[in-house]
């Protein structure tokens, strides 16, 4: 089968350089395990850190990149009960973090795309106990992108942000992880709030159904246009995706008792301070958790709503499997809304 390998991870700035399609032996579905067919795979952001050599240490060249995809069940191994050919499924990229409270660091030696081989091949080889079955009326697009950004916002805005009805949230940005905490928000009946450098991106983001959309190169005070556009009130639940680098704009753009989940570093890296006084966090009496993804149950619980409320994943760009490199390219080159996937 081909498949395509990370390569050595210092060719050029983006690592994109370093990509190579490769011919592998045909994969086998061993006892508990399901050997799938892939269709189509999702980039996320953490793929281009792993290919800078940001994300995952020693990582072996013949790694086979991506987190998020879906595909077909094409033979089942010993053991394996509720899967059969023909079924359509994905998986957390954390494979054995099934439930909420399974977490430990442990969970980062199986995580796909990094310390275990990912989606982008033709066909991969998944624990029967981390694949979750896709109803047939979730497309295929949006079923190959849906597992790192359905679990990681399902964790942050509903199980530790608590977002119900009536609730305000935020997200900054247009990526994958805004634009689904959108969908999911308004499903839910929330109120939602969206920042980006793009009119035209904020426009789409509205006709999706934010309810106040800011640009934070008219307004770089953006926290304060936010509370000025809620008559004082701030945001919620915020679904972080700028990091420790601008957490004192967050913070100021959140209401009291709000929840932080912080799960990106947009405006810096993961390794900066917090911009914000422990002051000002007490003053608002808010909390903060790190969100590492999360596990195959908020998975499925987010897939249950994708799948009553009908949410369809806005899909910017298709890449060929051979234009795999493309694919990263438009991901890195940070124009799209939504998400960027491969079809395989």
């Amino acid at each position: 089968m081909k498949a395509w390998e990370i390569g050595p991870r210092n060719s050029g700035e983006s690592g994109i350089g370093g990509l190579r399609l490769t011919e592998r032996a045909e994969p086998v579905a061993g006892p508990d395990k399901v050997l799938v067919r892939v269709i189509a795979a999702g980039l996320n952001y953490r793929d281009l850190m792993v290919l800078r050599g940001q994300y995952g240490r020693d990582l072996p060249e013949s790694r086979i990149p991506l987190s998020d995809g879906m595909g077909e069940v094409i033979a089942v191994g010993e053991g394996v009960i509720g899967l059969a050919p023909g079924d359509r499924v994905i998986a957390p990229h954390f494979l054995t973090w099934l439930n909420d409270k399974a977490y430990s660091p442990a969970v980062f030696a199986q995580d796909m795309g990094v310390t275990v081989d990912g989606w982008l091949a033709e066909r991969i080889v998944l624990p029967a106990a981390a694949a979750l079955k896709v109803p047939d009326g979730v497309t295929d697009t949006t079923a190959a992108s849906l597992a790192v950004v359905g679990a990681t916002v399902w964790h942050a805005m509903v199980a530790f942000g608590g977002a119900t009805a009536g609730s305000l949230v935020l997200a900054q940005g247009t990526g994958g992880v805004s634009v689904f905490a959108l969908l999911l928000a308004k499903a839910m009946g929330a109120q939602f709030a969206i920042t980006s450098s793009s009119d035209e991106k904020l426009e789409r983001a509205r006709a999706l159904g934010a309810d106040i959309a800011i640009n934070y190169r008219t307004r770089p005070d953006w926290a304060a246009a936010l509370i000025e556009a809620t008559g004082g009130r701030g945001a919620d639940v915020v679904v972080d995706t700028l990091g420790f680098a601008a957490l004192g704009e967050t913070l100021a753009a959140s209401a009291p008792n709000a929840r932080i989940g912080t799960l990106g570093a947009l405006a810096g890296s993961p390794q900066d301070a917090a911009s914000a006084s422990q002051g000002a966090l007490i003053g608002k009496n808010a909390a903060i958790k790190g969100i590492a993804s999360g596990s195959r149950a908020m998975l499925e619980a987010a897939l249950a709503v994708v799948t009553d409320k009908r949410i369809a994943i806005p899909v910017d760009h298709q890449f060929a499997f051979a234009d795999a490199s493309a694919a990263f390219a438009c991901l890195e080159n940070g124009g799209h809304f939504g998400k960027v996937v491969v079809r395989v």
